[in-house]
């Protein structure tokens, strides 16, 4: 079930309790606790309702088709399995190589249309794939949209929260759907974010607009990037306002980027910000590091759910967004700290790299102190990935490897990064 649980996973994760949702949300949060259960006809009944669900999006049906392929594959029902398949590729899922390899579907090996599925597949994704840098869209229409809500939320205060969804997520493009969706609680929290700092966000509207100025520095960033890694995908990136919920992610949309948390620069008043937004608040300028860092996320592998897994992809993220563009971006700032107490780090995180458990090293900004700073798994999988690529003789290969690592503990070995810790 490698596959179709990581599916499963992921869905969950975009879907949690307390967010924006709609039916479609709370259907496919519903199959995905289902299938934890096991129970596969269970399971595909409720995914079957997912894809019959009017406004489900297309990504979601494009999983349920592949996971009711994945319990069909289990319960040895060919017939049924290929049909699924062949759904889940017209619908949206062609990443050939993972359904490829995924076990579950072992029984359609020997099955007459396996190439042509695997063909199909592959040429959907070919399609949908933008080769070149100059092609990526940098859409900002969101920020635009942002700051005309944002004007008549200020004067109508009482009224704010209809104002927001109407003029700014009503207009939304898919970005900042996807964006609402898999981050923000609700349309009152968001505004209660945004109106609670009015100086910080009276100050950044010239650097939110800026933004678009900085795509001749994005595209030299993702051509040298593809001279490095001749293989990436690229993705189109939105620019969205988020409250402080997220400086960015990806989805099968594209990068999604929390512009109000790349503002920093001239005349930007950060007072009103909590010491761990203040830290996190990174320069307008740091913006090819941090869409490096995203479109790494969405070339990279899928994690096996081990801290060690998920410290490595956000590890190789920051390594190669410092190789592409020479920036950490704001990254940077958990170096000084890591490289002070790089020894104590890794005996801490040693303890609990196999387990599941992230709260003390990734997403953990209640434990940033003044002298602390959170996040420091980031720094600990960059200090392996870093250990992995100086050691490496054909440094493309090097990197073509840990884009595409399976085994994260077969990485950690390779990477001889315990050895040369010890010997400094």
């Amino acid at each position: 079930m490698k596959y179709a649980l990581l599916l499963l996973l992921w869905v969950a994760a975009l879907v949690a309790p307390a967010q924006i949702q709609t039916r479609a949300d709370s259907l496919i949060r519903h199959a995905s606790a289902v299938s934890k259960t096991k129970d596969y006809p269970q399971a595909i009944a409720a995914f079957e309702q997912v894809v019959r669900e009017p406004s489900a999006k297309a990504y979601y049906k494009a999983v349920s088709y592949y996971n009711i392929a994945c319990y069909y594959g289990l319960l040895g029902q060919a017939g049924p399995a290929r049909a699924n398949l062949s759904r889940a590729i017209e619908a949206g899922y062609t990443k050939a190589d993972r359904i490829a390899a995924d076990t579950d579907l072992n029984l359609l090996h020997t099955d007459k249309q396996w190439p042509k599925l695997l063909a199909r597949a592959r040429t959907l994704e070919a399609n949908n794939v933008i080769h070149r840098p100059e092609d990526v869209k940098l859409v900002t229409t969101d920020i635009t949209h942002f700051w005309a809500a944002y004007a008549a939320a200020q004067r109508d205060t009482a009224h704010a929260v209809a104002i927001f969804r109407r003029e700014y997520f009503d207009k939304g493009t898919p970005g900042l759907r996807d964006y609402s969706q898999l981050k923000m609680k609700s349309y009152a929290d968001f505004t209660h974010r945004i109106l609670a700092r009015p100086q910080y966000y009276n100050s950044i509207k010239k650097t939110t607009l800026a933004i678009a100025d900085e795509k001749p520095r994005i595209v030299a960033a993702f051509r040298r990037f593809q001279e490095l890694y001749p293989a990436v995908r690229f993705q189109n990136a939105y620019f969205v306002v988020g409250g402080w919920v997220s400086g960015g992610t990806a989805t099968s949309e594209g990068l999604l980027l929390g512009a109000d948390q790349t503002a920093n620069g001239p005349g930007v008043n950060t007072s009103e910000l909590s010491l761990l937004q203040r830290n996190r608040c990174a320069q307008v300028t740091d913006m090819p590091s941090l869409l490096v860092h995203e479109l790494v996320h969405s070339n990279q592998g899928p994690q096996n759910g081990t801290l060690l897994s998920y410290a490595l992809n956000e590890g190789m993220a920051d390594f190669v967004a410092e190789l592409v563009t020479g920036s950490l971006g704001n990254n940077a700032r958990l170096h000084p700290y890591g490289d002070a107490h790089e020894r104590e780090l890794w005996a801490a995180f040693k303890q609990e790299m196999n387990g599941t458990n992230s709260d003390n090293w990734i997403a953990n900004g209640r434990q940033e102190t003044s002298e602390k700073p959170c996040d420091l798994g980031y720094y600990v999988g960059y200090r392996i990935v870093q250990a992995y690529y100086q050691q490496a003789a054909d440094k493309k290969a090097a990197l073509a490897h840990i884009l595409t690592l399976r085994d994260p503990q077969a990485f950690l070995a390779e990477s001889g990064y315990e050895a040369e810790l010890a010997r400094r």
